[in-house]
């Protein structure tokens, strides 16, 4: 690991750069390079030094919480001030066996100082107070009471980032390549369906019109068959036939349809010449003739005829 340290004292008020970098459990200062504006390390830390600081040790009970330490810490250490809690910015570090080593610094230094840090571009992980970290293991310790603006912060795996971005916007493509193909193909399929359905609809009112032109047409023959136009008149029918029949023979019941008629002659007696007595004449023609014998003796003739014009 490479740590790096800005530091700007009251003596040396030029500012300061150290590194370090821990091989084998052990730190070890590099040489550092001419530039105040050092290669990134992987930690780097600006230490401020101001008259205007106060330490304090305080002991917390081992079973306080990790989660409670903070706003416990806080609340000593405004116990302790001689001035508003709120004029100050704190850093605190824990020592072990409940010991905690808590540092105060007014307002007004680390303003100035991080001003100073805007006008010299510095970008730094955390502002600590030296009296708080003297040793590259102290510094990585510390843990400020409030955290360090944004805008100070280094911004690290600049090529990465940008491998992330490129690779974001890629699959981004990609995606919208892979959904435009699936929408195309989707469209297409709705577009069939479409011409199918225009086609169906099509077909479907050509066969109502077709219906009901069948329905209108149906209709008219029922008016036509019902108004009975052209039929054969039944009275000369009715009387050939009459005229025609034995004595012992009466029309039971007679039926018309256009050229055709349906009777049912009942005779007190069998008449084995009917066929010849009403047969053919210029009114009517047989067509069929059958007969029947019922009860008390009587005998039924079921005759059927075509009417001439």
């Amino acid at each position: 690991m490479r740590l790096g340290v800005l530091e700007r004292s009251a003596d040396n008020p030029a500012l300061q750069y150290r590194e370090y970098r821990r091989v084998r459990n052990e730190w070890v200062e590099q040489e550092a390079p001419g530039s105040t504006r050092p290669e990134e390390p992987d930690f780097l830390c600006f230490l401020t030094h101001s008259p205007k600081t106060v330490v304090y040790d305080i002991s917390l009970p081992a079973s306080l919480r990790r989660s409670a330490e903070r706003e416990v810490l806080f609340g000593e250490l405004a116990a302790r001030l001689p001035v508003p809690a709120e004029s100050v910015c704190w850093f605190y570090r824990n020592c072990g066996n409940g010991l905690y080593r808590v540092c105060a610094v007014h307002r007004e230094e680390i303003v100035r100082q991080l001003e100073f840090a805007a006008s010299r571009s510095l970008k730094f992980d955390a502002l600590i107070p030296a009296a708080l970290a003297d040793t590259p293991e102290t510094i990585l310790q510390a843990i400020p009471g409030e955290a360090l603006p944004g805008k100070y912060r280094p911004a690290r795996c600049r090529n990465l980032k940008k491998l992330y971005f490129a690779l974001l916007a890629l699959t981004v493509v990609l995606l919208g390549v892979s959904v435009f193909r699936r929408y195309d193909d989707f469209a297409g399929e709705r577009r069939k369906l479409a011409r199918i359905r225009s086609l169906w609809e099509k077909e479907l009112r050509s066969e109502r019109r077709r219906f009901g032109e069948l329905s209108s047409d149906r209709e008219l023959l029922a008016a036509l068959r019902a108004a009975k136009l052209n039929t054969p008149p039944v009275s000369p029918v009715l009387t050939r036939l009459t005229g025609e029949l034995p004595k012992t023979m009466w029309v039971t019941s007679y039926s018309q349809n256009y050229d055709s008629a349906d009777l049912t002659l009942s005779a007190s007696k069998d008449e084995p010449g009917l066929y010849n007595q009403i047969g053919e004449n210029g009114n009517y023609a047989i067509v069929n003739l059958r007969k029947s014998r019922g009860y008390n003796d009587t005998v039924s003739f079921f005759v059927k005829l075509r009417i001439k014009h």
